[in-house]
């Protein structure tokens, strides 16, 4: 009974005592493993860079001028389509918002691109404080800044940033702290939408463009098009953040190319492996050794060394996520559990497929042939 237990295990003792040259393969399959995780990773950082702050928003849908192409940059809406947006069918809270990105400077003279972002406070728009206070319809001159922007930047409630636009400078007071993230690229700046308007437009008059955008919540709005405006999902919104389709159209091929280099690499690793086993293949065919039981054996010795190149990778990957998020500046990685389930198994896949060029070959060995060999 134990010596079938043991004939059974016989590619786990295979990999005891030939232990450098299967711990160089797990290596191999461990650091390509990492820089799978780590593009993905990357992934999942620029995109949040990208529109974190789009896809927080407290709506069912965004509403975009109809010439804008749903671009947030040339999107202008009149406060006549503002209110026909409101008024629309189906529509249950509305609030229009208006973007603008400038540079801004800080008490140390560092200047650093943020997106402004113009809302009505009390409506669905305004983000939640973390810090300090919210805004009121008072606070002209007052900002909501990302958490993450405050720290980059050496910044804490109460002190003042300076907000360059049209060769104009605007001196602002920051009254609280949001966590909202980034919005086309920049970390997220609050402020009244009226002065946001002022500092984009310069003055306002009844022919000055109320808003950029407009929050809409309600029922069956997605898909919403008229004359005037076009109404589309979060998701579809941020898809058009210019940049996102070629930079995940990048990331997606980086991700390809490390499956494929991982399959290569398992399978020609394992190749090399069995043809210096046909004659020890050949002879325990003789002694009655099926295929599918050579078969079970090498793909024991692959999940084996797969499995422990997933769990020291993903485990690298996560203290390198640590560490960075650590640093002021920060790169742009994150990770989520999806991210590292999903990448586990389809590396898994992967090395299942590369072994398939071995067990070919092990189904065409002759044990007659092999043991002749060994003579």
């Amino acid at each position: 009974m134990e010596r079938r237990k043991d004939a059974r295990l016989i590619g786990l003792k295979e990999i005891q005592r030939r232990k450098l040259q299967f711990t160089l393969i797990a290596l191999v399959v461990t650091l390509i493993a990492y820089l799978v995780l780590m593009i993905n990773g990357l992934g999942i950082g620029l995109n949040k860079q990208a529109g974190s702050a789009l896809l927080q928003f407290n709506a069912d849908g965004i509403a975009y001028a109809a010439p804008s192409r749903l671009s947030v940059i040339r999107s202008e809406l009149s406060s006549q389509v503002v209110d026909e947006i409101s008024q629309a069918p189906g529509v249950t809270a509305a609030a229009p918002m208006g973007y603008l990105s400038v540079n801004t400077v800080n008490d140390a003279g560092e200047i650093q691109g943020v997106g402004l972002l113009g809302y009505v406070p009390g409506q669905i728009s305004e983000p939640d404080v973390i810090s300090g206070r919210s805004l009121n319809n008072g606070d002209t001159r007052g900002l909501l800044v990302d958490a993450k922007f405050m720290e980059s930047a050496g910044l804490s409630v109460g002190e003042t940033l300076t907000i360059i636009n049209r060769l104009q400078t605007y001196d602002f007071t920051i009254v609280g702290e949001v966590h909202e993230g980034y919005f086309f690229f920049q970390p997220a700046v609050y402020l009244l939408l009226d002065t946001l308007r002022e500092v984009k437009y310069g003055s306002i008059t009844s022919d000055t463009p109320l808003a950029s955008i407009v929050l809409v919540k309600g029922k069956n709005l997605v898909g919403t098009q008229t004359a005037d405006y076009e109404i589309v999902s979060k998701k579809t919104a941020f898809a058009n953040i210019e940049g996102v389709k070629g930079q995940q159209q990048t990331v997606d091929a980086l991700r390809l190319f490390g499956f494929l280099i991982g399959a290569l690499v398992i399978g020609i690793f394992f190749y090399v492996l069995t043809l210096q086993k046909v004659q020890q293949l050949g002879t325990l065919k003789a002694l009655g050794a099926s295929n599918r039981f050579l078969f079970g054996q090498m793909l024991l010795q692959v999940m084996a060394i797969i499995v422990i190149g997933v769990v020291v990778s993903t485990l690298a990957a996560y203290g390198t996520y640590a560490l960075l998020s650590q640093l002021p500046q920060s790169i742009p990685i994150a990770f989520t559990f999806s991210t590292f389930l999903i990448t586990s198994g389809l590396f898994i896949v992967t090395g299942l497929i590369g072994l398939l060029f071995s067990l070919r070959r092990v189904s065409r060995i002759d044990p007659i042939i092999a043991i002749g060999q060994q003579q």
